[in-house]
């Protein structure tokens, strides 16, 4: 079989058919152009990028008979030879079989002789950071100072890990990850060299798994290719590839924008048994959440939108059921969940437990308006100060004047239940202390809600206190401890809830202190601190520092 996969097929030939790095390009047809070759370079970048593609064609312009010159003929013996790898000049070496001190210095005797045919010797060095150590420190000097015409060029996909006295001897190039755009144009191009016919969202869904590598979203297209014959439509890239079409993105929006966890979960199982990578679905989820972002938050988003690939009236009503800062969250959240997921044997399940939070999330409440909200409640339940005509009885009037409506509810409310006695629930609280001292810490955790001639009524907001406190036993202490200090038979009533704790004598004082302040003088603005305060007492929570 002669068949020859996309990738080595259409391998640019030329600086010019080298696609996304026009940056490294221009530098490097200026330094043929200006005769300023340097003796080492080292390119740098993810995989299928064109390292090593650039550092064959770089070995080209440089021997061409032609040459050198930016555009090598490609027809002469010593461009035919580098093409098919068989030039001695010319040798491609993989750092990772032969990263040993011994192949290092084997290469140093090497490059003492001169080329046979070649202007140039070139020695390009695939996968340079496998080299040990050693090797590397054997290579130093060489490097630095090489027989005249050796050119050394390096390639490695993790620059991290070459020593800086190597990066020192050589000129670097960083190459950028390819643009969806920039890949799915030259996949067009190669469908139509070859006679296959796709579907335009094909091509970006290739693209997209792809994830900036060119070699990587050819080999996806022989893949495709080989699935769906010369005709292929968007339902069987996704049936190869493992992605999860539209229609499943944009109801699993819907899902959430209800907030419906249990069938989010569902839709999630339904993915993974139809053999779907949830990986590329989870990055499918944050592509869509970003959508909708753009959508939200731009006047005209079909120009940053791809039409192919978005349904502009979906998202649009979709993204009127989140917040902006809803999206956001939503999006960090499935960004920590992608990286657990590349590392984790249970991946599904920290998927599944990502998509949970997802419906936790909510929007973030205005500083601004929690404070006018504040403010204006204090305005309301300020207490209104009249002075009493009548001239009789001036103790009576005057009390009455200064009682705020809320206030006289609460002594009706009183008045209608029973009084509440304070000193009576000291004296339940003496006895208790005195009979079983043990007991006084669940009534710590209560807070009377009534005691009168009937009834007591507390409320304990743990039920596992609560729990302790409900049994027969119990019950009798404390009707037993509340007729001894009161002298009725009274009914227990417990209850569970948000109990507010009882003001402890600090507390009370600083209440008291703020109170005075205020009535001192209204018109004060009050501080930072007591704005927060007034909101925690209002709204509940707690301060996150």
């Amino acid at each position: 079989m002669d068949f020859q996969v996309s990738a080595r097929k259409w391998r640019p030939q030329k600086f010019s058919e080298l696609i996304g790095q026009e940056h490294i390009v221009r530098t490097l047809s200026n330094a043929i152009e200006l005769n300023r070759v340097s003796h080492a370079f080292l390119f740098s970048g993810t995989r299928g990028v064109g390292k090593t593609t650039t550092a064959r064609i770089l070995a080209r312009v440089l021997n061409c008979e032609k040459g050198p010159t930016i555009e090598p003929c490609g027809t002469c013996s010593l461009c035919v030879e580098i093409t098919e790898g068989r030039c001695i000049d010319v040798q491609e070496i993989d750092g990772a079989s032969n990263n040993g001190v011994a192949e290092v210095r084997d290469l140093i005797d090497n490059v003492q002789y001169a080329t046979s045919s070649a202007r140039y010797k070139v020695y390009i060095i695939d996968e340079v950071h496998m080299l040990s150590k050693s090797a590397f420190n054997a290579l130093l000097k060489t490097l630095e100072e090489p027989p005249p015409r050796v050119i050394f060029i390096f390639a490695t996909t993790e620059l991290i890990k070459i020593p800086d006295t190597i990066l020192s001897r050589c000129q670097c190039f960083e190459f950028k990850p390819l643009s969806n755009a920039q890949i799915t144009k030259q996949l067009e191009l190669i469908c139509g060299q070859e006679g296959i016919k796709i579907e335009a969202k094909g091509l970006e869904e290739i693209s997209k798994v792809g994830a900036g590598s060119m070699r990587d979203a050819q080999s996806l297209l022989d893949q495709v290719i080989a699935y769906g014959g010369k005709k292929i439509d968007t339902d069987s890239v996704e049936s190869v590839l493992g992605i999860v079409g539209g229609t499943t993105l944009e109801l699993f929006a819907e899902r959430l924008i209800k907030r419906e966890p249990a069938e989010l979960i569902t839709l999630v199982q339904d993915v993974a048994n139809q053999g779907k990578d949830l990986s590329l679905f989870c990055r499918s989820v944050m592509e869509y959440l970003r959508n909708l972002m753009m959508v939200k938050v731009s006047r005209n988003p079909e120009n940053l939108l791809n039409a192919h690939t978005c349904n502009m009236e979906v998202l649009k009503k979709q993204a009127e059921g989140f917040d902006a800062d809803e999206l956001q969250q939503m999006f960090t959240v499935l960004t920590g969940a992608e990286t657990e997921m590349k590392r984790s044997s249970l991946a599904q399940m920290v998927f599944e437990m990502a998509i949970l939070r997802l419906t936790e999330t909510r929007p973030f409440k205005n500083i601004d308006d929690l404070i006018h909200k504040i403010n204006q409640a204090e305005i309301e339940t300020q207490p209104v100060r009249t002075v009493s005509p009548v001239a009789a009885s001036p103790m009576a009037p005057a009390a009455q004047s200064s009682a705020t409506p809320a206030q006289a509810a609460k002594t009706q409310t009183q008045r209608e239940n029973g009084s509440f006695d304070s000193s009576v629930w000291a004296k339940i609280r003496q006895e208790v202390s005195r009979k079983r001292p043990a007991f006084e810490h669940y009534l710590d955790k209560c807070q009377v809600l009534a005691l009168n001639e009937k009834e007591i009524q507390l409320m304990f907001s743990d039920s596992f206190t609560l729990e302790m406190v409900e049994g027969p036993e119990n019950i009798q202490f404390i009707k037993d401890m509340v007729k001894s200090a009161s002298g009725h038979e009274v009914q227990v009533v417990l209850k569970l809830g948000e109990a507010k704790p009882t003001s402890t004598s600090s507390s009370a004082q600083n209440t008291q202190e703020k109170k005075n302040l205020n009535d001192e003088d209204p018109s004060r603005q009050k501080t930072e601190s007591e704005i927060i305060q007034d909101a925690l007492d209002i709204f509940g929570g707690i301060v996150v520092k």
